[in-house]
């Protein structure tokens, strides 16, 4: 059986696009798969999944030599498992710039494309192979992908692949993609119970820049003033990630879906130094606002890694 997963602190394209890909490989390529998931999945995943009724897959445990596996939405080894080089690596599914350091025994599958959703990808691979018959559920989850990494189509990452895609799979999942994104993104703003470490870390990756560990946490939010009213216990939660994790810096941005705009908090002066020199902005009452920064992978990170090369 092949194993499907995604990065670490699993989101909604990485929890759909692995249990796409698991169904179709098994359920039209007769190669028996199953999804796995590295971490708690976020509430605007949740709510998808029990939107299409879907069954939430199981944490990945340790894998072995005799693990075959396919990679989705990452090719990073930092957000793969620790042991990964004791599997086979079958494929890789992405829509990331190549981070670097995975290697394998033998040539694999590789494909990445620059747009704003591993979903794109999969929907586009089984057109591709004339196998683009898919369940209500499979499509449902699959749009779902798109419109989250895309803010319904807001995001600067959002092509037209992606928007073709997405109206394709919402005929078939018989759903109304404006009606069904207020659902998703009124899921993913409730931060009710949740204590700043989940909310730092339900949305984080982190980079190597020239040799430097970063990490980049982001909320997507249509109620940014619930995040915001905790900022003195995000930030000394964020100090002591950063020193847990001898990072040499980390952001939190708290991405505001409806003005398209972010917000920054940071643990340090440090981190205020290297924010105002990779934007060009300034911190008022320790914050940074940011109008039309909600990529992390267009704008965030390229803006950052500029003035840590």
């Amino acid at each position: 059986m092949i194993k499907v997963f995604g990065h670490k602190s699993p989101d909604t394209d990485t929890v759909c696009s692995a249990i796409a890909y698991a169904w179709y490989l098994t359920n039209r390529k007769n190669i028996e798969s199953k999804a796995y998931i590295q971490g708690s999945i976020n509430r605007e995943t949740e709510f998808v999944l029990n939107a299409f009724k879907v069954n939430r897959p199981d944490l990945l445990g340790k894998l072995s030599e005799a693990d075959k596996v396919v990679i989705v939405d990452t090719n990073n080894p930092e957000e793969l498992p620790d042991n990964l080089e004791s599997a086979e690596i079958l494929e890789i599914l992405d829509h990331h710039k190549l981070a670097g350091g995975l290697s394998t025994s033998q040539p694999i599958s590789v494909t990445i494309k620059p747009i704003a959703c591993t979903a794109t990808i999969i929907w586009q691979k089984m057109n591709q192979e004339g196998n683009a018959d898919i369940s209500k559920d499979i499509a449902g989850l699959m749009v779902s992908a798109i419109t989250s990494d895309t803010l319904k189509f807001t995001s600067p990452t959002t092509t037209e692949e992606d928007r073709k895609a997405a109206q394709e799979l919402a005929k078939i999942a018989g759903i109304d993609i404006d009606k069904h994104a207020k659902k998703m993104f009124e899921s993913k703003s409730d931060l009710s119970g949740m204590n700043p470490s989940d909310i730092l870390l339900s949305d984080s990756k982190i980079f190597d820049m020239s040799s430097k560990k970063v990490r980049i946490s982001v909320i997507e939010t249509t109620k940014p003033e619930n995040a915001l009213q905790l900022k003195g216990d995000l930030i000394t939660q964020m100090q002591n990630i950063k020193k847990n994790e001898t990072l040499y810096a980390m952001f939190f941005f708290i991405i505001d879906i409806l003005k398209s705009e972010a917000t920054l908090i940071v643990p340090s002066k440090h981190e205020e130094s290297l924010a105002e020199k990779a934007f060009n902005s300034s911190f008022k009452d320790g914050i940074m606002i940011l109008p039309g920064i909600v990529s992390r992978k267009k704008q965030i990170v390229p803006a950052i890694e500029k003035f840590l090369a």
